[in-house]
């Protein structure tokens, strides 16, 4: 993968899951919302100065893009 270049979209795995439940709390103080659904489904990611996540999750009946960074 070229450094700054997205991968492809991949299906979830337990991995990322725990990534997506990491920022479920900051996601919920910030929509001030509570998500008892938060289902990651899809991820890519993007290396630079980290890795950026972005995650596909299904929230109840609706569907968030979060846009996740962690830095390694």
């Amino acid at each position: 993968m070229i450094a700054g270049g997205l991968t492809e979209i991949k299906p979830a795995t337990p991995e990322i899951q725990e990534i997506a439940d990491q920022v479920k709390p900051q996601l919920e103080g910030k929509e001030n919302k509570t998500y008892p659904v938060y289902v990651a489904l899809k991820y890519k990611t993007q290396v630079v100065a980290g890795i950026n996540y972005f995650i596909k999750n299904h929230l109840l009946r609706t569907f968030c893009l979060l846009h996740l960074t962690f830095p390694q």
